[in-house]
């Protein structure tokens, strides 16, 4: 099936309902929740969960392992939920997970992921265990990189050389060491300034998804299909935007430029207008492609319901 052939999902229905709340915001991050009252649900276990109780287990794809893919084993009687973005800590080195996916119960799946580990090829452990998420820069290109492998190769596979050079520029801007060009490293050495976003801004209990300012410029916008799958990433999430807030322009500043209720009603507005491109999910359901003008992003759906939907502006904020 070519990319013309392919069954077009029009994202309105996944973002009409939602309605901007009061923003909240921490030096120069905003978080716009999203709230509403009429939506689908779906019962599943998140990856962070599922791997603490061991009910999944994701190691490298045999003793030798490949950079691009996991094996996950969901060993209970319920679906696993992994997201775009969350990082997976140890075996060989470190990855992030390529796109969303749910992995049905009792299932044994090659996952696609990405390295964010440069100069590691070793087992410090045999199984991953959950780390932290990734930056919207990083899920940005991470993002653009899977949606054109999807449509020239049929593949969620990422320019994992784009992805290094990203992590090591995260790590030059953020003054970080580094003895393996790690992601991870950037958060464990400034995680008392990314605490304080985490600890400054809460979320709503109504809320199942937010959209994401840094300066006053949309950086992200992630929603699901239940507050309470928000609430369990919530802190994580954060302590992603709060990688590029503290890189980024006037992060010093007490007061974060202007981004109002008005400006995610008017995200929402041109998020409702377009369309995506499906194709087959690793796991369940499929996965939605979309990409117009200066938006992009990815939805993950499900018997009918959109479980994961994030996007993200297709230029990158300046450096300062």
């Amino acid at each position: 099936m070519n990319q013309q052939d392919r069954q077009a999902t029009k994202l309105g229905p996944f973002v009409a309902t939602l309605t901007p709340e009061q923003p909240i915001q921490h030096k120069n991050l905003t978080v716009v929740p999203l709230s509403d009252r009429q939506h689908n649900e779906l019962d599943y276990v998140l990856s962070a969960d599922a791997i603490e109780s061991g009910m999944l287990e994701v190691t490298e794809v045999g003793e030798q392992g490949t950079v691009p893919e996991l094996f996950a084993v969901v060993q209970g009687d319920m679906n696993v939920l992994l997201l775009s973005g969350e990082e997976l800590v140890g075996a060989k080195q470190n990855r992030i997970l390529n796109t969303s996916i749910l992995l049905p119960a009792k299932s044994k799946t090659a996952i696609p992921v990405s390295c964010v580990e440069q100069g590691r090829w070793r087992h410090t452990s045999r199984q991953f265990r959950s780390g932290s998420w990734s930056s919207p820069s990083m899920r940005s290109l991470l993002t653009g990189s899977v949606s054109k492998s999807y449509r020239t190769r049929g593949q969620a596979r990422s320019d994992q050389g784009a992805l290094w050079n990203k992590v090591n520029e995260s790590i030059e801007g953020s003054g970080t060491v580094s003895p393996t060009s790690s992601m991870s490293d950037i958060v464990e050495q400034h995680r008392e300034m990314l605490a304080g976003y985490a600890g400054a801004l809460k979320c709503p209990s109504t809320a199942r998804g937010v959209i994401v300012a840094i300066d006053g410029r949309f950086v992200a916008m992630d929603v699901f299909d239940k507050p309470s799958t928000l609430a369990k990433t919530w802190d994580r999430l954060i302590l992603g935007y709060a990688q590029d807030a503290m890189l980024y322009a006037d992060n010093q500043a007490e007061v974060a430029a202007d981004f109002s209720v008005d400006s995610a009603s008017a995200m929402l507005n041109r998020m409702a207008g377009r369309e995506g491109s499906e194709f087959p999910s690793v796991g369940m359901g499929q996965d939605v492609r979309f990409e117009s003008g200066d938006v992009q992003g990815q939805a993950l759906v499900a018997q009918g319901t959109c479980v994961h939907l994030c996007a993200f502006p297709n230029e990158e904020l300046p450096l300062t």
